[in-house]
């Protein structure tokens, strides 16, 4: 299975397999991250493949992200842990910042209810699945997130959006990226695609890269 990263279409690969777009899409493979000892069972249908996050490459890769060249300038902080840089001047970002601040709070705070509620269940991890949550939940279990910025905002489709967001994940020993399980701290550069719910948005799923700090 693989998604168009543009609109989030799933399709079954081909040139011609994603008509939501006008131009041609990019695919990437869906590489969200839970641990791979829970996935056997009960996520067989998210089509998840492991590691140590839901949202955010499944593939460790070492090179230097370019999401960005220079250091952000950053703007005041809309939502707790969230700040928005400068140059993102989308009237919804203040909206994303909210939903973005409920996931990345509730990870380290270990309030998996609240993270729920920003997911799609139309997503990759749908928590209404038994073991859906409770497999993310191990999987970040040792995690406290900090540094959450996003960089860009992006209105794909009628309903979605393309939010860009680096953040730094400290984590016990054993519980790293895949590839890199000792590591104890982590740069993410993520691209999530949300989708419109209400006056808010929830999240459908991520793909990214890591670096250790």
């Amino acid at each position: 299975m693989w998604i168009c990263v543009v609109c989030g279409e799933r399709t079954n690969g081909g040139t011609e397999a994603c008509r939501a777009c006008s131009s041609p899409p990019a695919r990437s493979r869906i590489l969200p991250a839970l641990p791979l000892a829970v996935l056997v069972g009960t996520l067989a249908l998210a089509a998840v493949i492991g590691g140590p996050r839901l949202f955010g490459s499944g593939k460790p890769r070492t090179e230097k992200a370019t999401m960005r060249s220079t250091p952000p300038i950053l703007e005041n902080t809309p939502a707790g842990l969230v700040t928005v840089h400068r140059r993102v001047d989308d009237p919804r970002a203040a909206a994303v910042a909210v939903m973005l601040d409920t996931y990345f709070s509730g990870i380290n705070e270990r309030d998996y209810r609240a993270v729920a509620t920003i997911l799609d269940p139309a997503g990759d991890l749908d928590p209404g699945v038994p073991g859906q949550l409770r497999a993310f939940a191990d999987g970040t279990s040792t995690s406290r997130d900090s540094d959450v910025v996003l960089h860009g905002l992006t209105e794909v489709t009628a309903g979605r959006l393309r939010a860009e967001v680096s953040f730094r994940s400290e984590q016990q020993a054993g519980h790293g990226p895949p590839g890199r399980r000792g590591e104890t701290c982590t740069r993410w550069e993520v691209t999530y695609l949300l989708s419109a719910h209400g006056d808010g948005y929830r999240m459908l799923r991520g793909d990214g890269t890591n670096r250790p700090c």
